[in-house]
């Protein structure tokens, strides 16, 4: 049964103005972002289009409103996509868009203004709108979104659609006129066509909201993570991190193949009061870039607090734990903050990880030794073995700084 071309204009025009509400509804309950309330407006444009158009057998002077109202839309959702892609480069330039549609509809509103007939109408129509359609396409397909989002690869082939069927009509026009049967069926199905766009771009904004969303998310939690891992003053893991790390590298090997220094800064108590704690601040910066600059990506480093560092050497003995430390301070030695007020040293205690021990065990022997190292004069590395109730303090070795 055919189709009665006035109740399908009325049902577009319902069609349209419900994925308009669903829009407007969203975009004042949800987060949205730039260029969403482009495409809310783009639908509702289109609703006033199709109901202009409905109406303008009773008003002629509708029809040119209403023949703006149905071109602009992919011009008006373009728009909005290009305010949503804003933060990447686009290569054609948006006044382009608007000269376009603006030429659309000054060639279709000189023909009506002519006394064109209605061949020639709609064929100033659908040109327009196949040019319009075309290249909205081009351009969304230019977009960074395009090569990384399914959802704007579906409004793009609507959007060809739209083109493709627009292009018939003006073959259509050519051949035959308007009030034939083929026609108006290609009149119903431009109409049909305008309501199923329509309905992707409201699939298309919901999408992309969420996308962008789902991204923001991602990013908050990365950003919580590593707020949550590192120590944001030296940028190295804090302590509840390096104990996650350090124990998932015992997991994976022989912990008795392992080393451990546990350093400070002397004096650093000193170089805050002395100096500020801005100076104390960069003090500790400086260490720990030093720590960075002289580890192997296997090495686990971690700030313990305050002005402490721990430093796990997987495959490394005392000696070679020894040397670490010596390289530590060969780099600080280049990165002072105040060499002639408060020269900047360290204190290393090194410890070899026996067999079943544990991080935090080991560091309490690393301790021990660190404080040795203190009592024997400072800027030293001193080694540990034995049971943390009977240490024995073996290698001590001078780093050849002055203590601060």
């Amino acid at each position: 049964m055919p189709l009665h071309l006035p109740t399908l204009m009325i049902v577009c025009t319902a069609t349209l103005a419900t994925s308009a509400g669903v829009m407007t509804l969203f975009g004042m309950t949800q987060r949205t972002y730039s260029g969403f309330r482009w495409w809310v407006t783009a639908q509702w444009l289109l609703t006033l289009g199709c109901l202009l158009y409905l109406l303008h057998d009773d008003v002629p002077a509708l029809l040119p409103l209403a023949s703006l109202l149905l071109l602009q839309w992919p011009v008006v959702v373009l728009a909005g996509l290009r305010r949503f892609c804003k933060r990447h480069p686009q290569r054609t330039p948006q006044m382009l868009d608007w000269l376009l549609l603006a030429l659309a509809y000054l060639v279709w509103l000189a023909t009506w203004a002519a006394g064109g007939s209605l061949t020639a109408r709609i064929l100033a129509f659908a040109a327009g709108a196949t040019l319009l359609h075309l290249y909205a396409a081009v351009v969304m397909t230019r977009l960074a979104e395009f090569r990384s989002g399914n959802a704007l690869k579906v409004l793009v082939g609507v959007v060809l659609l739209a083109a493709a069927l627009q292009a018939a009509r003006v073959g259509l026009a050519w051949a035959a006129p308007p009030q034939t049967p083929e026609g108006e069926q290609m009149l119903l199905a431009a109409g049909l066509l305008i309501v199923v766009s329509a309905l992707v771009m409201v699939y298309l904004a919901l999408m992309l909201t969420h996308e962008r969303s789902e991204h923001h998310l991602r990013m908050v939690h990365r950003k919580l993570r590593f707020l949550a891992d590192i120590d944001v003053l030296t940028r190295v893991p804090n302590r509840r991190r390096f104990h996650e790390l350090a124990e998932g590298t015992l997991a994976s090997g022989d912990a008795a193949r392992c080393a451990l220094m546990m350093f400070d800064i002397d004096h650093f108590k000193r170089i805050n009061d002395l100096l500020g704690h801005a100076t104390g601040d960069e003090a500790l910066r400086q260490v720990a870039r030093c720590v960075r600059d002289s580890l192997r990506t296997q090495d686990v480093a971690g700030r313990l607090g305050g002005d402490e560092f721990a430093v796990l050497l997987p495959d490394t003995s005392v000696q070679d734990a020894m040397s670490v430390a010596s390289r530590i301070v060969g780099q600080l030695e280049n990165r002072q903050v105040a060499p002639n007020l408060a020269p900047l040293s360290l204190s290393f205690g090194v410890v070899q990880m026996g067999a079943g021990e544990s991080i935090p065990e080991a560091l309490r022997r690393a301790d021990q030794a660190l404080y040795e190292a203190k009592r024997q004069g400072r800027s030293r590395a001193v080694a540990a073995s034995g049971a943390e109730a009977q240490p024995v303090f073996g290698e001590s070795r001078s780093l050849g700084l002055t203590p601060g």
